[in-house]
């Protein structure tokens, strides 16, 4: 054999290959569909807790992102960390009295003099189902939060899991808007269920209630 021609045939050989990695790696790149989800909870009528409360966001919380991988179709990657902040300030301001963010928990847990509890919520998980997943007309959506809660003595009052489920039909949105239109009517979901139930924990009460009576306020 010539070796010239075995060194011609894989210069040919090589570019042939990397131009198959780059077609490959863009055909790979638009099977992925980034959806950032936007939302504006409506404002809680209700009344504030009279209390104090440091609030600490976990970047888990504010970054959140999540890739649901579907066989055989576009992968879809939800990013949720601001709707997340959204949600959560509007939810905690709507609450409590006095609402003061924090960088740390470390650092609330240092001023026990100005808060009267410390609370942090993180993500759990956020599950997405296509429609060709359930063999359904919709998107579906299912969100868990947890809601962290201390009091100034840095002592737990409650650790408290809420959930939010949502839907939407892409015949009527396209799919990457039906895909954010199921997510936040799970966030919708969850944010009602914070605000009517986490008053109603049993040790949640309990609390209210000590801090009521503290205040110089009668106890519900």
């Amino acid at each position: 054999m010539n070796p010239g021609s075995n060194t011609l045939s894989t210069q040919i050989r090589r570019p042939v290959r990397l131009g198959a990695l780059v077609i490959g790696l863009a055909i790979l790149a638009g099977c992925t569909t980034t959806v950032p989800i936007e939302t504006n909870i409506p404002t809680p009528l209700i009344a504030p807790m009279p209390v104090r409360v440091a609030v600490f966001y976990d970047p888990s919380l504010t970054d959140f992102e999540h890739t649901e991988d579907v066989v055989g179709g576009s992968d879809w990657v939800v990013q949720l960390g601001n709707a997340n902040m959204t949600m959560f300030n509007k939810l905690f301001a709507s609450m409590f009295a006095t609402v003061v963010k924090v960088d740390s928990l470390e650092q609330a847990f240092a001023d026990t003099e100005g808060y009267d509890a410390i609370i942090t919520p993180s993500i759990v998980e956020l599950q997405i189902a296509p429609p060709s997943r359930l063999e359904s007309d919709f998107f579906e959506a299912w969100v868990k939060y947890r809601i962290d809660a201390f009091d100034n003595d840095q002592k737990p009052i409650v650790k408290w899991i809420v959930t939010g489920y949502g839907k939407a039909e892409p015949e009527m949105l396209g799919s990457s808007d039906a895909l954010s239109a199921a997510t936040v009517t799970a966030m919708r979901d969850a944010a009602a269920n914070i605000v009517i139930k986490f008053k109603k924990q049993p040790r949640v009460r309990e609390w209210i209630d000590a801090q009521e009576r503290m205040n110089g306020l009668p106890a519900h």
